[in-house]
């Protein structure tokens, strides 16, 4: 009942946002309004949920410059909770289909936000390099290179598409690292949680053609995981 609950004033403040951001967009052409509403979004809802997050790396992250943030993805709140944890302008890439949702995905859409084919490796690409343009104007971009929510709490495979972006953005990436979103909506349970969060932005990385700079990173959260499960 409470999820239910929870669920449902969700669903409004997702609308109202939504809602808000249609309505700006032709003003917002450098996408600060639009930055401004994705951490209110992002706050009530885990206001709403009932989760604190605390973050941990600010000083290795300067608001002003454009990164792509390479993050574990654990949960469906990994999305908001990032939004109130990274304080650069940033937006997030989201499947495709979701702009076909009224409201919610036009809302996306006219954010700036990148929709991306993951069936079609044409379009993908092209969705990838119109992100790097994005970058190019002062927005960071958040990537979840698994591709999927883990199911153990471990960071599987990186995919490579992340390099077309870097490579054409050439930008410093950040290994970022989610603690505990899995514990407020669990994979395949529709239950959510109260509980607490923790956000950790390691030292960003330099970009290079070098194949080992994924399992770089991917190393690095890794680690970061370990190191931040007393932190919630």
């Amino acid at each position: 009942m409470i999820t239910t609950i929870k669920a449902v004033l969700i669903s409004i403040h997702c609308v109202i946002i939504a809602l808000i951001t249609i309505i700006v967009s032709p003003f917002d052409k450098k996408g600060k309004i639009t930055h401004y509403l994705s951490k209110v979004f992002g706050g009530v809802i885990l206001f709403i949920a009932g989760v604190k997050v605390s973050v941990s790396g600010l000083e290795n992250l300067n608001r002003d410059e454009a990164y792509i943030f390479i993050s574990n993805h654990l949960s469906y709140f990994d999305i908001p909770i990032l939004m109130k944890a990274i304080p650069n302008n940033v937006r997030f890439i989201y499947k495709d289909s979701l702009t076909k949702i009224p409201i919610l995905g036009w809302g996306m859409y006219l954010g700036g936000y990148i929709p991306i084919s993951r069936e079609n490796v044409r379009d993908a690409m092209k969705s990838l390099k119109a992100a790097s343009v994005k970058i190019l104007k002062g927005m960071s971009v958040v990537i979840f290179p698994e591709g999927t929510r883990s199911f153990d709490g471990i960071p599987g495979e990186f995919k490579r598409g992340m390099f077309v972006l870097a490579e054409e953005a050439k930008v410093p990436l950040v290994p970022t690292t989610i603690t505990g979103s899995d514990n407020i909506l669990q994979r395949g349970k529709f239950k959510i949680n109260s509980g607490k969060v923790h956000v950790n932005f390691s030292a960003p990385v330099g970009y290079s053609k070098d194949k080992g700079l994924l399992n770089e990173i991917r190393d690095i959260i890794v680690r970061q995981t370990e190191s931040d499960k007393n932190k919630i």
